[in-house]
């Protein structure tokens, strides 16, 4: 097995130029990374995934960006609309935003209001496959004074909006252009030439290898300094760390805590650790079967070692959780106490459901297959809930197969599980309510857990409905309370983007959505 491992390393040697030192760039002050996953598209309205928008945002833009905190910072529009400053109306129905003066397509067209209108009907057009229309579905209309104006009149006044719509949001959607969006994007000129306002432009999507990138220099933001990106695909981890340690790449933007691990021993290299507005954590089917007792639930999760987890499946590099909210998020309140590690409690609580070591429980475990952290935590979580009287079975799946929608058979949208280990990624704003509302269970939302609790729907309107942050603050203490007293997800940690650097590649600061959004700060000392 040693013999066959190093082999494979040799090769990947060979291929990649060898593992003797960094190796020749193609071009004089290229930058070159990897992340693990091909883009099925680089139209800026149909991102599918964390990697996708990744890429997207080196050569698109919001109109709201954030910072590392979460806060909303001007992109596109030159302010962040509130009620201070008027682009947040008394009655909370009219978002207006000013746009940036100056701001110009790939293609040298300018960038205006209009731009931001049409990119609004894309989102809206039931051809275009877009992965939701969350906050998008409450705009009345969409209003273009002129050029450089933009307002949307909604239905209902909706906290999330700034930082939801043509923002860095859960999915976030950045602008396309008014001239190249007719009829269905996917089939677009857009889909075959990419065209965004960022600070690099598409020279060459090479399928299945890699995306080459080069330097806008009419960038709005100022002309990144690099000047040219090439970005490799490469999903397989053992090829990632083989070009890091060869010096054919100078970057892995997006590794697994277990790649960090074995990456953090590489001369010449640093490991980036970011904070997200992200959990994973053991989900539990609220609407079906032994686990609608909340005894049962709360027994799993203090048996469920948080801390075990974080130290010997993510290495460290996983931050501790309250709730659902993350330590860096403005909404996290900070008071509450997590979910205690008690066995002790947890089998008081098995034999008040009826269960123990006499009359054990079975329960199914839902785990995506291919996930490296999945299935470590589920041999992890079948030994510590073994004790207590709860037996349970591993079922890997499939990505596809694990979260598709109920008319495909989706295992966690059909509710075809017990426990689940689950991972949520979320945007700049602290919005959870398409996880958590009664009616967003399946199929109308994400709401996988099938929990339903109108002191809940009662919390979440209130930090729907206020733009104020004190009472939306207020409103997610109440529904982290909520989610520690009900438990529909025992929560284990708050996952963060990580990235493996080398040491002459210097500037990157990721927000708190994206590790790309900065990238015309980027520099790179080259010989």
């Amino acid at each position: 097995m040693l013999r066959r491992a190093v082999a494979a390393v040799s090769l990947a040697c060979a291929l990649l130029g060898g593992c003797g030192g960094p190796s020749a760039r193609s071009h004089p002050g290229e930058l070159r990374l990897a992340v693990a996953l091909e883009p099925h598209s680089l139209v800026t309205l149909l991102a599918q995934s964390i990697t996708e928008n990744e890429l997207l945002r080196l050569i698109a833009d919001p109109l709201i960006a954030c910072d590392a905190a979460g806060r909303p910072v001007p992109a596109l529009a030159v302010a962040v609309p509130s009620r201070y400053n008027g682009g947040i109306s008394a009655d909370g129905l009219r978002i207006t935003y000013r746009l940036r003066h100056g701001a110009v397509w790939h293609d040298g067209k300018p960038f205006t209001s209009a731009d931001v209108a049409a990119s609004f009907r894309a989102v809206m057009d039931p051809q275009n496959a877009v992965q939701t229309r969350h906050g998008y579905d409450v705009v009345a209309r969409v209003e273009t004074p002129d050029a450089h104006t933009v307002r949307f009149v909604l239905k209902r006044p909706f906290a999330p909006f700034v930082g939801t719509v043509f923002a860095e949001s859960d999915a976030p959607y950045y602008l396309a252009p008014a001239h190249l969006l007719h009829g269905a994007v996917a089939r677009s000129q857009l889909a075959s030439a990419p065209i965004g306002t960022g600070p690099y432009e598409v020279v060459r999507w090479t399928r299945g290898d890699r995306l080459e990138l080069a330097a806008n220099a009419a960038y709005w933001g100022g002309k990144p300094a690099i000047p040219r990106i090439t970005v490799r695909f490469m999903p397989d981890e053992n090829s990632q760390l083989v070009g890091l340690r060869s010096g054919d790449l100078d970057g892995v933007i997006g590794l697994s805590a277990n790649s960090a691990a074995n990456a953090s021993s590489i001369e010449g290299l640093r490991i980036s650790s970011a904070p997200l507005n992200a959990y994973f954590g053991i989900m539990m089917n609220n609407g079906r079967g032994p686990m609608t007792d909340v005894r049962l639930r709360r027994a799993v999760a203090e048996a469920a070692d948080a801390a075990a987890f974080r130290t010997n499946v993510t290495h460290g590099y996983y931050a501790p959780a309250i709730a659902d909210l993350p330590p860096a998020l403005w909404a996290t309140n900070r008071k509450l106490a997590p979910t205690p590690h008690d066995l002790a409690g947890a089998r008081r609580l098995i034999a008040a459901a009826g269960y123990g070591p006499a009359h054990r429980l079975p329960l199914d475990l839902a785990i995506i297959a291919t996930s490296q952290t999945y299935r470590a935590e589920a041999v992890q979580l079948q030994s510590e809930l073994r004790p207590i009287g709860i037996d349970v079975s591993i079922h890997p799946y499939f990505g596809n197969v694990y979260d598709a929608p109920p008319s495909e058979g989706g295992i966690l949208t059909r509710g075809r599980y017990d426990l689940a280990l689950y991972g949520w990624y979320a945007g700049m704003d602290p919005d959870d309510s398409g996880q958590f509302l009664c009616d967003q269970r399946p199929p109308a939302g994400y709401n996988h857990s099938f929990y339903c609790s109108p002191a809940m729907d009662a919390a979440q309107r209130d930090a729907l409905r206020s733009y104020e942050e004190p009472v939306r603050r207020a409103a997610y203490a109440r529904i982290e309370a909520l989610l520690l007293r009900d438990v529909p997800i025992a929560f284990l940690a708050s996952p963060v983007a990580i990235s493996a650097l080398r040491a002459d590649f210097q500037g990157f600061s990721p927000t708190l959505v994206t590790q790309t959004a900065n990238a015309q700060r980027w520099t790179l000392r080259t010989p």
